[in-house]
């Protein structure tokens, strides 16, 4: 007696299912067997899913020319950055302003270390590198804010550089390329806050107030040199 209730309710259940799906589909029941079909349901076959390494191979795309001629620019860029630090703080030195001298003297340090550590990611990851003939770097100016203007025009220019690089990665999905470039962009905001800042003071200051500025910044690039 059990058997027989359980075979109605199940007669019932799949009657009320069959006209539900087939009001969902407008009454069209050649709709609810497709769709039956398609998810494997009355002997239809599932679809099986791509590969992951057709995945892979669908949405990894290859380093563009582009980004490849920027990277290895850059490498020469930040030598030559290296390069209008040292001129300047020649210039600085050759004044007895050694406070900014020795600051200058360490951002070309670090210039080329950016230089290194580009160079070392663009061999890691086996894109080629053509270093270029370095131009001279200004070297004359009539007052303290002219180098520092420079060398604000300098960091500026870099930062355009790095950002350009990073959208050529980004146009070719080599988000590890962008990976990479995160502490450049974050060092070039604060080198840009910081050379800004310090032409701010520089311009229209008094010989005593210029003195202070180079005690000050002789200090910082001593404590730099601590670290």
């Amino acid at each position: 007696m059990k058997l027989v209730i359980l075979a109605a309710c199940v007669q019932t259940v799949a009657a009320f299912s069959g006209n539900y799906l087939s009001q969902l589909n407008g009454g069209n029941t050649a709709n609810v067997a497709s769709a039956n079909g398609a998810f494997g349901v009355n002997g239809g076959s599932v679809a099986s899913a791509p590969a992951p390494e057709q995945v892979m191979a669908t949405n990894q795309n290859g380093p563009s020319q582009e980004m490849l001629d920027l990277i290895s620019k850059q490498v020469s860029v930040e030598l030559m950055a290296s390069q209008a630090y040292m001129s300047a703080s020649i210039w600085f030195r050759s004044r007895n302003m050694d406070g900014m001298a020795a600051w200058m003297l360490d951002e070309s340090d670090e210039e080329r270390g950016h230089g290194k550590e580009i160079l070392e990611f663009a061999m890691k990851n086996h894109y080629p590198v053509q270093l270029e003939a370095l131009a001279l770097p200004r070297s004359e100016w009539q007052t303290p804010d002219e180098v520092w203007e420079t060398i604000l025009s300098l960091e500026q220019q870099n930062t355009k550089n790095l950002l350009a690089i990073a959208h050529a990665a980004d146009k070719c999905g080599q988000y590890g390329v962008k990976a990479f470039l995160d502490p450049f962009h974050v060092e070039q905001i604060e080198a840009e806050d910081k050379v800004g800042g310090i032409l701010a003071k520089v311009r229209g200051a008094s010989i005593n107030l210029l003195w202070e500025l180079d005690y000050m910044l002789g200090k910082e690039a001593e404590e730099e040199d601590h670290h």
